[in-house]
């Protein structure tokens, strides 16, 4: 009495793992997208500061801190 079981669909197998990322290459990788990056900077563009500028460093209104 096969008609009275239902259908049983097999699931398709795991796809397989994927491959184990190469790191030397992309270090090298990031390295060249750096300087590149670095080198399309123009003027005051050329670096970058950490922190606070000068503009930045005043507030208008007093805070906690004083």
């Amino acid at each position: 009495m096969g008609f009275l079981k239902p259908k049983v669909v097999t699931p398709p197998p795991p796809p397989p793992p994927p491959p184990e990322p190469d790191l030397e290459t992309a270090a090298v990788m990031a390295e060249e997208a750096t300087q590149q990056a670095r080198k399309k900077r123009k003027g005051s563009a050329g670096y970058q500061v950490a922190g606070l500028t000068s503009n930045q460093a005043t507030t208008q209104k007093p805070t906690l801190l004083g």
